[in-house]
């Protein structure tokens, strides 16, 4: 058997929309109410490099990502890749000595080839080799998908919701701490918030903020795919019970989705500047 779609250790049993939610057909009302600054739940920190005109200049490989708390300054989690010119990795939990992929993401450059994540059932005895190499896996398949041919905007649509990644308007950014850089995770099956809220966009569980304090250390705004702190509101599932879900494995998957966001920002940088080359 290969890889199955919506059979993996994420999944809904239910029909009904998690806590405090309203599944509204197509997806979204209009809003035009400023953006407000968003309220996490808890914070992680990702510690990438990225890509520059340095690294465009003297060569560039491949790096493992680790992911930090912001309290306690513990790696929570690792992003894994088996060679270093290769962008396909498995993620693992840095107390995780057995290193025990959670997700793997098989991340295949050129056109019409998009990267393709793959949620682990919980507990699995493959090892990250085989959940980044082997086509006969047991899992649940998200395909990433561009909104468009000419948009930044990804899209993951999961057993546990449909989302999408995007960068923050102008007027976002300034309401973010001030960030330079700004992307935004929204659930968009769901658009009704706890407080009777709708918006165009959805609802907002994530954020990458890079901004002077956040991104990480050693680079700068002008680099493409560095890291910054990951801020969260997992919210809506937190009553386990009710949406058949567990908590972190949605905070797993936010974690993989991002760095898939960066991985295809350092893309285009990287693309950019041989261009210029050129």
């Amino acid at each position: 058997m290969g890889e199955k779609q919506r059979t993996g250790s994420i999944s809904s049993e239910s029909d009904d929309p998690p806590p405090y939610y309203e599944e509204v057909e197509g997806g979204g009302a209009s809003s035009s109410a400023p953006p407000t600054a968003f309220t996490g739940t808890h914070q992680l920190q990702v510690q990438t490099l990225g890509y520059d005109t340095d690294q465009a200049l003297s060569g560039w490989v491949f790096e493992n990502i680790s992911i930090y708390t912001v309290d306690r300054g513990e790696v929570e989690y690792i992003s894994l890749r088996l060679q270093q010119t290769s962008n396909s990795c498995a993620l693992v939990r840095g107390s995780d000595t057995n290193r025990t992929p959670l997700i793997s993401t098989i991340y295949r450059r050129g056109p019409g080839r998009n990267p393709k994540i793959r949620i682990l059932p919980r507990g699995t005895s493959l090892s990250v080799e085989e959940a980044i190499s082997s086509d006969n896996v047991q899992c649940e398949v998200v395909d990433v998908v561009s909104r468009s041919i000419i948009s930044r905007t990804q899209k993951f649509d999961t057993s546990f919701g449909n989302f999408e990644w995007r960068y923050g308007s102008t007027a976002e950014l300034r309401a973010e701490y001030d960030a330079n850089s700004l992307i935004l995770m929204e659930r968009v099956d769901f658009v009704r918030s706890r407080d009777g809220k709708a918006g165009k966009r959805g609802v907002r569980i994530a954020q990458l903020v890079r901004n002077d304090e956040f991104r990480t250390q050693g680079t700068s705004r002008r680099a493409g795919g560095n890291g910054g702190r990951l801020m969260m509101d997992l919210s809506m599932w937190a009553d386990e019970r009710r949406t058949n879900v567990k908590v972190k494995d949605v905070e797993a998957f936010v974690v993989a989705s991002c760095l898939c966001m960066l991985k295809r920002e350092a893309d285009r940088f990287r693309d950019a500047q041989n261009a210029a080359v050129v």
